[in-house]
C-alpha cells in the first residue's frame, strides 16, 4: 500500500469512477449516471489514488430505516459498488477503501451495511470491519416443475411509488427496512433493464428481474401463506428454466435461511437485531 492515498472523491474523478464501475459490474452507463445523479454527493464516495490515478472506489448512501421489534428506529448507511482496477488488486487497497467508508458513514448512522455480491465475499467484509449479519433471507432455487401453486389473476406491473405504498402496508408491524420511493425508482429502472418488473399479485407483491433463463424473484411478500399461488402467478408472467425466490423469515416461503446483509453496528444500537429482520432487494 505504499504511495496509495485514501480520500473522498472529487468532481474531477467522475469519469474515472464510471470506468471503474463499468469494469467491475455489468451495469449500463445510463444506470451508473442515474445513480451518480441521485446519490453521488460530497463525502459519499471514498477512493484510493495511486500512480496519479484513482484505482479503487466505493460509494456511501443513506440506507433504509430499520425497525427492529424494540421500536427503535435505526438509521443506516449503505456501502455499495466496491471496485478496484484489476492491475491493483490483491494489495489490500479495496479493504482500505471499505474501512474508510465505514469510518465516514459511522459518523452519522447507527449501522453501516453492505450486501456482498457473492457468498465468498461475506468473509472479506466480516474480516475487514467486523461486520455481523443484520438481515437474513429465505432462499429457494426451483425448476418449473417444482412450482405447484395455482396462478391467481394476471400479475400486473405497478409503479415504484405504488410498490412503495403496498410494501409499507404489508410489512407494517414487522422488523424490516423501509425502502424509500427514490431508491425504489432507481431499482425499478434496473429491473426493467433486465426484463423484470415490480408486480401486484392480487394484493401481494413481488419484485422480479431476469437473467438469461433465470427468473430472480428478489422479494416476494405473501403474508397470508399462499406464496405457492403467488409464485405460480409470477411464473405464468415470466416463464423461465430456473427460479430464485427470496422471502422474509416471518412469512411462509420455500427454501433455506442464510445471511443477506452485513453491518457494522454503532454504540447506540441498544440490542442485537433479530435474524428475521427483512432488508429486501435494493442494490443487490
Amino acid at each position: 500500500m505504499d504511495n496509495v492515498t485514501i480520500r473522498p472523491w472529487r468532481e474531477a474523478d467522475r469519469p474515472r469512477l464510471i470506468e471503474l464501475w463499468r469494469e467491475g459490474f455489468s451495469d449500463s452507463d445510463d444506470y451508473i449516471r442515474a445513480y451518480h445523479a441521485m446519490f453521488l454527493k460530497p463525502e459519499r464516495c471514498m477512493v484510493a489514488e495511486a500512480d496519479g490515478k484513482v484505482v479503487s472506489a466505493m460509494y456511501i448512501m443513506n440506507g433504509p430505516l430499520m425497525f427492529p421489534p424494540s421500536g427503535q428506529s435505526l438509521t443506516t448507511a449503505y456501502t455499495y459498488a466496491l471496485a478496484t482496477d484489476s492491475a491493483y488488486r490483491g494489495r489490500g487497497i479495496g479493504t482500505a477503501v471499505y474501512k474508510a467508508c465505514v469510518a465516514e458513514a459511522g459518523k452519522w448512522s447507527h449501522a453501516v451495511c453492505v450486501m456482498p455480491g457473492e457468498q465468498a465475499m461475506y468473509g472479506f467484509y466480516e474480516k475487514a470491519a467486523g461486520c455481523v449479519p443484520v438481515s437474513y433471507i429465505r432462499e429457494a432455487f426451483l425448476g418449473p416443475a417444482e412450482i405447484t401453486g395455482v396462478p391467481r389473476e394476471e400479475a400486473v406491473s405497478i409503479s415504484a411509488g405504488e410498490y412503495y405504498l403496498r410494501r409499507k402496508a404489508l410489512l407494517r408491524g414487522r422488523p424490516y427496512a423501509v425502502m424509500g420511493p427514490e431508491l425504489l425508482s432507481l431499482e425499478s429502472q434496473h429491473m426493467r433493464r433486465f426484463g423484470g418488473s415490480m408486480l401486484d399479485l392480487n394484493g401481494d407483491i413481488a419484485a422480479v428481474e431476469l437473467d438469461g433463463d433465470t427468473c430472480r424473484v428478489l422479494e416476494l411478500l405473501a403474508p397470508e401463506g399462499d406464496w405457492a399461488d403467488v409464485l405460480a402467478s409470477v411464473a405464468a408472467r415470466f416463464p423461465a428454466e430456473r427460479y430464485e425466490v427470496r422471502t422474509p423469515l416471518f412469512y411462509p416461503g420455500p427454501g433455506k435461511a442464510r445471511p443477506f446483509v452485513l453491518g457494522t453496528l454503532g454504540p447506540d444500537v441498544r440490542e442485537p437485531l433479530p435474524d428475521e429482520l427483512w432488508w429486501g432487494f435494493a442494490f443487490d
